[in-house]
This record gives structure tokens, sequence and C-alpha cells, in this order.
């Protein structure tokens, strides 16, 4: 994925609510350790400029709202927009998980998921999704349903 969905109206809307100006928002977002200018806010809410992973899960945090909220997702569908809505970066996930990044960006790229035993228990409880959602984003985890897959298997 490039970059995430974001919806300008949605943060724009974040942000009058709360009552902040858009040096208010760079201002907490250099604090939450994704700095920006006061006029990339704006480029944002103007929806000619998109913020990165990093700066969306900042931007959520400043405008205290679900960052599926600014990527306008009521519900994920994607692996990917799990991933997003719960805030974490490839790089955070596939330590979590202990699988390889390079084979979590295939599996979102792909929307199929490879992942082992261990690997999809640590997903779901790290993204609290249920194999239902998981299956439902990436198809049919046929791993699962393979004779030895689980660790009771004889």
């Amino acid at each position: 994925m490039d970059r995430p969905s974001f919806r300008a109206a949605n943060s724009l809307s974040a942000r009058l609510r709360l009552g902040m100006s858009p040096h208010d928002v760079a201002r907490e977002m250099k604090v939450l350790g994704a700095p920006v200018e006061p006029e990339q806010v704006t480029a944002w809410e103007s929806g000619t400029h998109f913020p990165n992973e990093s700066q969306l899960f900042a931007l959520a945090n400043a405008l205290w709202c679900r960052t599926g909220e600014l990527m306008g997702i009521e519900e994920p569908r994607t692996l990917a927009e799990h991933r997003l809505v719960r805030q974490f970066s490839v790089q955070r996930l596939t330590r979590t998980i202990h699988m390889d990044a390079a084979l979590y960006r295939k599996a979102e790229a792909q929307n199929r998921w490879p992942g082992n035993f261990r690997q999809t228990l640590a997903l779901l409880h790290a993204l609290n999704i249920s194999l239902r959602q998981l299956e439902a984003a990436t198809g049919p985890c046929d791993m699962m349903y393979s004779p030895g897959f689980f660790p009771t298997d004889q």
C-alpha cells in the first residue's frame, strides 16, 4: 500500500469540532513525534496533499479521533485497512507477529494470508479481529485447515 486512504473533509471536521487551528494541530503532531507545518495540515484538509502512515496516526491522535474516521472507513475490509485502523506500521506489526516484513507486505498486496499458526494467532490478537474477519479480508486461510497446522494435530 503506497499511502493510506484519507478523507480531507473528515480531518477538517474533526479539527473544527475541537476548535483547533492548523497551527494547533501541527504543534500537537510535533509533540507526537510527527512534525509538520501548519500549511501541510491545511493542504491535507483541502485534499491537495495526503499524510503518510505515521502522519495519519499522529493526526488521528492529535484530533482525538479514530484513524478509520480520517480514512473514511466504517468497517475495515482489507488486511491493510485492519492494520491501519489499529495504528500499526508494517515494521511494528511484523515484529509483533514474528513475520518477515517482505512476506507481510506481499500478503497485504495480494490479500492472501500466508502465516503459520502462531503468526495467525498473534495477528488476530494484535489487530483485535476474529478468524472470520481475517478470512473476509484475505480469503480462506487454507493453512489453518490442513493437517498438522494446529499444535495438537498428530
